[in-house]
Formats: structure tokens, C-alpha cells, sequence
């Protein structure tokens, strides 16, 4: 009888060694950051060989091409898209989310399944409460809790001695901490297998998925096998139904800390908490109306849709409505062409396994291209609309269509009256002010600390930024914030220390000596 597969953690030696095995097996991974929790090595396996089928090695073997890294029991996963090999970055992007999506139900330490609502990282119920990662701090960890426990039973009881401490940590002993078996595991309940599940929807209908498979059969070219491909991801995705991200439990902390990194954004903290509070009552979808954000370039508008997804555990897509000049990036090319594609909200929804991710559509005001048979927004008015969204079609896939309309939408404007009014008619119009020179002190406080828990070398610098820093970034939009942050750490870093000094702080922009470019204001 074949021995079950062992449940324990990674000794550290054990995890270096399966790391170099890993860049073994890919030798472009010499180049990147490659440090996942010990119990998502597997999933990170997996990705690194699908990532192979798509891009060439010259392109992979680019220096912070394709990274990973644990922040906070979460896998990070960093991707730089090439310029060229672009449309196969959206298919990487699919990839990395469902990864990410597959390793919130693994537990971190030991890798096992875990019951949980696949939303945010769960640790399986023998690791359950354990500080650190490795085995080693699994151990000590361990060892702390018992004996706080029979500490505490002595202080009531009396009766409890040295040997049955030395009893307790007998079971702990090495080399192998836990012995459950991963259906063992899953029969422990924990507090998340308890809470509700997951609600789903009817995405699309299978006898359509089937058709178009069918369709394409006779013919046994390249159409007919990239229907097999999709249809395939469709199935691993979910096959005919979705999930709806859950808020989650704080969701009312969270909006807080969202209205201190982002100051500026009241109206929309605002709104979220209306509907948040409503979505509570029912099944706890994150759910919000198209929301239409109009302001100056560079305060922020992008990033905090991007911080929303992120802490929100959902998927992520920006469209560049700017640089569109037809609707095929969303509703797809029409399928008598020869190169006919799905658009990028399909692929989003299809081969993902939630329904409600967070789309930008950027710049809205820039869309018009001035031929109405091209028209970039064409495909928004079915798409902002609830009730047509639910039967969306792709122009690419005509034999079925999907439920389009869970997607949480948020568009932005620099000017409100380049849009079209039945297009504005569908969205919550929300005017962002730039943030006073105060706010950008605490906007620029967020910034750094979300740059130290996205990057593997965070914890080299000082977790706050001095006040003469501050009142240096405090004259600069959001934006430049963001960059010129990124240049002052890397000036520390090249000098050896860990706090950021004002003397690291420049402008972007270098002023020439005949006075060429742009001035930042603010700059002395």
C-alpha cells in the first residue's frame, strides 16, 4: 500500500535546497527573485513551466521579468510585461491569478489543502496560530504556546509538572512535525470551513461552450485547436459557474486605512461604505455601481482602484482607453476575421474563477477615435448596465454568452464633458481633488510603506520616513510621490543605509542650464 504524502514543514535547508533545485530545472530564474512560502512551492512549479510555453527565453531570462516572493503568508507574484510579446503578457497575467488564486487555499507551511473560502491566505488547523514559516520556527513556536498553556493550567490547577511539559513536546519531536494527512486536515474544521461559503453564479451555458468547441471541429485548424485550449481553461476555471469575492471581516478598518492612504478619495470611501454596509446584510459580495472618477492627472485616481483590488483580494485590469482606437480590447474582434481574438474581459472573467474583479477603464475622456463603425465605447453601454451585462457576447464567440455583470467598475476622467452623456447616464460621477500639501504627507508615508511590503529588499529600511523628507515630498502630485521615492531607496541602497535622507529626494526632471523641460513646483 502506497504511503500517504506527509504534511510538515520545510526544514531551512530542506527549502534552499528545493530553491536551487527550482532554478536548476529553469535557468532564467538565476536572474529573479524567487522566494515563496515553503508551502507554495508547488504552485510556483507549476507557474514558472506554463510561463515557459509562452515566452521565449530570451525575454524570461530578464532581470525582474517574472518574480515571487511571501508577503505576510500571501504569494507575490511581480511581472514586467515585454513591449513586444504583448499579447501573450494577458495570458501571463491570467496565469499569475489563478496561481494566486490556487495558493490562498494551500497553506503556506506545510502546503496542504486547506477548507477555506480561497479568498485570503488560511493556514491549515495544525499550523493554525504557528509563528514563522520553516520548520525550525514551526518548533519554537510551537514549544511557546504549549508551554504558556501548562503555565497557565499550573497557575490554575497546581497539578501540572516539568515532565508533562517535556510530554507535550514529545509529539513535536523531529524530524517530521505533523503527520495528518491532507484529508485528515480537511476534516478539522476551522473557523473559516465554518463561516459562509463562497456565493456562486451561472457564468455561462455549457451546451454553448460545447457548440463553439463543435463548430470549429470539422475544420481541425488552428481555430479549432485554440477553441480546445479555451474551453479547457474555461472548465479548470469553473466550467459553467463563478465565485464572488467575499468582503472581509474588517472591511470597515479596512475602508478606514484606505481613507488615510487616501485622503483625497472622501466621496469614494464614502460611497464603498454604503455599499458595503448593504452587501453585509446579504451574502457579503464585494460590490459597488460604476463609479466615474474626474480629476487632475497624477493624484492618484488608478492607485487607489489598484489598492482596493489588492486589499480586497481580487483580480486586477486596467484598460488604457486612451490608446483604443476600437472595442475590440473588451467585446473582442468579430469572428469572420482570420486573426479574430476573445477581448481582454472575457479572458479576465473566463479563465479566472471570480466574477467580481475590479476593472479601470483609464483615461474614459480620450476614447473617441471619430469613427463611429470603431467606436471605442460601444461596447460600455451593455457592459455598464447590469441587467444587459448579464448576457454579454463576445463578437469573437457567438454561440454563448457570460454573466458580465458583477464586475466592479471604475473609470477615470481628467475632463467630465469629453464623455458621452448616455455614458456618463450609467456611472456615479465622483469629482477628486487634488490632495493638500498635508494629505500628500500621508499619502507619501502610504507609498513608501506599500513599496517596503511589495519588494523582497522592504526590510532593509526604516518603517517611516523622516519629517524634513516628508515636507520635501509634500509640494509633488501622487504620482511623482511614487517615483521619485523609487530613485531616493535606491540611493540609499547604493550608499549602505536604511533611511531615506532628504539629500535623496530630487526632482524628475533636472533643470538644464538653457532651461529646457519642466520645473516641478516645490523644488528649492
Amino acid at each position: 500500500m502506497r504511503k500517504p504524502k506527509q504534511a510538515r514543514p520545510l526544514r531551512l535547508r530542506e527549502y534552499e535546497a528545493a530553491i536551487t533545485a527550482l532554478k536548476a530545472q529553469h535557468p532564467w530564474l538565476v536572474r529573479q527573485i524567487v522566494e515563496p512560502a515553503p508551502g507554495h512551492l508547488a504552485v510556483v512549479a507549476h507557474l514558472f513551466a506554463q510561463v515557459e510555453y509562452l515566452l521565449p527565453p530570451a525575454v524570461l531570462a530578464r532581470k525582474g521579468s517574472l518574480s515571487v516572493s511571501c508577503n505576510r503568508d500571501r504569494l507575490a507574484i511581480h511581472y514586467q510585461p515585454p513591449r513586444r510579446h504583448s499579447e501573450r503578457a494577458a495570458a501571463v497575467f491570467d496565469l499569475i491569478a489563478q496561481t494566486k488564486h490556487i495558493s490562498l487555499q494551500q497553506c503556506p507551511v506545510c502546503g496542504v489543502q486547506v477548507v477555506g473560502n480561497g479568498i485570503r491566505p488560511q493556514r491549515c488547523p495544525q499550523h493554525d496560530g504557528i509563528q514563522g514559516l520553516f520548520a525550525e520556527e514551526v518548533r519554537r513556536s510551537r514549544q511557546l504556546i504549549v508551554e504558556q498553556g501548562v503555565q497557565q493550567v499550573v497557575h490554575d490547577l497546581g497539578k501540572v509538572t516539568t515532565e508533562d511539559v517535556r510530554a507535550a513536546m514529545a509529539v513535536e519531536d523531529e524530524p517530521v512535525l505533523s503527520e495528518a494527512k491532507p484529508e485528515q486536515v480537511q476534516e478539522q474544521p476551522t473557523e473559516t470551513a465554518k463561516s459562509m461559503p463562497l456565493p456562486s453564479i451561472v457564468f455561462l451555458d455549457e451546451a454553448g461552450l460545447e457548440a463553439f468547441v463543435d463548430r470549429h471541429r470539422p475544420k481541425g485548424d488552428d481555430k479549432f485547436k485554440r477553441a480546445q485550449a479555451m474551453a479547457e481553461r474555461i472548465k479548470r476555471a469553473g466550467h459553467d459557474s463563478r465565485q464572488l469575492g467575499l468582503l472581509p471581516p474588517d472591511w470597515k478598518a479596512l475602508l478606514d486605512e484606505f481613507a488615510l492612504a487616501f485622503p483625497n478619495f472622501h466621496e469614494l470611501a464614502e460611497l464603498l461604505r454604503d455599499h458595503f454596509a448593504l452587501s453585509s446584510l446579504g451574502d457579503g459580495r464585494v460590490s459597488w455601481p460604476a463609479v466615474l472618477l474626474v480629476g487632475p492627472a497624477g493624484i492618484g485616481k488608478t492607485e487607489a482602484a489598484r489598492w482596493l483590488a489588492d486589499q480586497l483580494y481580487l483580480p486586477f485590469r486596467v484598460f488604457d482607453m486612451a490608446s483604443t482606437q476600437s472595442s475590440s480590447p473588451l467585446a473582442g474582434s468579430e469572428s469572420f476575421w482570420s486573426n479574430s481574438e476573445p477581448g481582454q474581459l472575457f479572458e479576465l472573467l473566463a479563465y479566472q474563477p471570480l466574477a467580481n474583479p475590479v476593472v479601470v477603464l483609464d483615461e474614459l475622456d480620450k476614447a473617441s477615435n471619430g469613427r463611429p463603425q470603431y467606436d471605442p465605447l460601444a461596447a460600455l453601454y451593455t457592459l455598464l448596465e447590469p441587467r444587459s451585462a448579464r448576457n454579454f457576447i463576445d463578437l469573437s464567440i457567438r454561440d454563448f454568452a457570460i454573466d458580465a455583470s458583477h464586475v466592479n467598475w471604475m473609470a477615470t476622467a481628467n475632463e467630465l464633458e469629453a464623455i458621452p452623456g448616455p455614458l456618463r447616464s450609467r456611472l456615479t460621477v465622483l469629482h477628486i481633488q487634488p490632495p493638500r500639501p498635508e494629505q500628500v504627507r500621508s499619502i507619501a508615508q502610504s507609498i513608501y510603506n506599500r513599496l517596503r511590503d511589495e519588494s523582497s529588499w522592504g526590510n532593509a529600511f526604516a518603517e517611516r520616513l523622516d519629517d524634513d523628507v516628508l515636507s520635501r515630498l509634500q509640494a509633488l502630485p501622487p504620482r511623482s510621490v511614487r517615483l521619485v521615492l523609487q530613485r531616493a531607496l535606491g540611493a540609499a541602497a547604493r550608499d549602505d543605509r536604511g533611511i531615506v535622507q532628504v539629500q535623496d529626494i530630487r526632482p524628475l526632471v533636472e533643470i538644464s542650464h538653457r532651461g529646457v523641460g519642466f520645473v516641478s513646483e516645490g523644488w528649492n
